[in-house]
């Protein structure tokens, strides 16, 4: 009897331990199709290009372009990215996400531009950690200092977001 009573109890906190693990969702990161569907350097080399954020925000979903392939909603439609920016001092945080739905979107990647005190500009393209997985970074040279750097540094520059 004392055995069928400690085989019942074992095998019952199995099942609710079974049953407790399969709520947690677990997302693999070693994929490498989303670097095929937008490939950073791509998104480096036409923020470079840029003349401000709304004017990236415009070539990152121009579909004569095509920088993204993305549909990450499997809607068999190509997901608009949107930007958004943050400001702190001499740095600016740049958030490219996928809009999956209304009021619905995942980050994708992120731009980060910053002004040291010599007046040098570095600027990083990092991926999702999700998506990309680990260090997934690009560090972009542009020979001449992109348009886009003349409007983050002005007095009356405000962050911008995506409509």
């Amino acid at each position: 009897m004392k055995t069928k009573i400690i085989t019942l109890s074992v095998l019952s906190l199995l099942s609710i331990t079974t049953l407790f693990a399969q709520d947690r969702t677990t997302v693999s990161a070693y994929n490498s199709e989303i670097s095929d569907n937008l490939d950073l350097r791509a998104v480096a080399s036409i923020f470079g290009d840029s003349r401000d954020l709304a004017d990236f925000e415009r070539r990152l979903n121009d579909p004569k372009i095509q920088i993204s392939n993305l549909d990450l909603n499997d809607d068999n439609q190509v997901d608009y990215l949107r930007v958004i920016e943050s400001v702190d001092g001499n740095a600016h945080l740049i958030v490219v996400q996928a809009v999956l739905g209304r009021d619905i979107y995942q980050d994708v990647a992120t731009i980060e531009v910053e002004k040291d005190r010599n007046n040098q500009v570095q600027v990083q393209v990092v991926g999702d950690v999700y998506m990309y997985g680990h260090n997934y970074i690009y560090e972009p040279v542009y020979v001449t200092a992109p348009i886009i750097y003349n409007t983050f540094w002005i007095p009356t520059y405000r962050p911008y977001c995506s409509m």
